[in-house]
């Protein structure tokens, strides 16, 4: 009994480090993942001259895989990356600049049901990679909410 006791109060320790390191990977993932497409975007601009405006504009540089395959349609429509709780979505072109945004969701248990959503869009503010991409100078930056505090804004002046 007193094993099981113990193996029961490692377990309780070691399973959440688990889940966290589970976590950071897939937003590492994620960070790659988007400082890949800016380069996608400068090539599509470079190839056509013109700035992409769906999916398909910059798979036809190269392909940027969802977890259905192939991203469709339009830029502004979420995608959700592979092996990942990411939706990455980009706006733009603003003044020249493109900013791409990955929302983590997170299922987290909650105890009071009305309380779900609200404590799922908390986390996904907390895990949110913003990137950025300036076509006109090549200037790019990301930045990642810590798990306890939000992405800032990048910086792409």
């Amino acid at each position: 009994m007193a094993t099981a006791a113990m193996m029961g109060t490692l377990g309780s320790i070691a399973y959440p480090n688990y889940i966290a390191s589970q976590q950071k990977a897939k937003c590492s993932e994620t960070r790659a993942k988007l400082m890949t497409i800016p380069p996608i975007i400068s090539a599509h601009i470079d190839a056509t001259g013109e700035a992409p405006r769906t999916w398909d504009d910059l798979s036809s540089i190269a392909a940027v895989m969802t977890s259905n395959g192939p991203a469709t349609g339009d830029l502004d429509t979420p995608i959700t990356l592979p092996r990942t709780n990411y939706e990455l979505s980009v706006e733009g072109p603003s003044e020249s600049t493109y900013l791409l945004t990955a929302n983590c969701f997170v299922k987290t248990p909650v105890s009071d049901p009305d309380d779900r959503e609200e404590q799922e869009l908390k986390e996904a503010a907390f895990h949110k990679i913003r990137s950025c991409f300036n076509v006109s100078n090549g200037a790019s930056d990301l930045t990642s909410g810590s798990g306890t505090d939000p992405a800032n804004t990048p910086n792409c002046g």
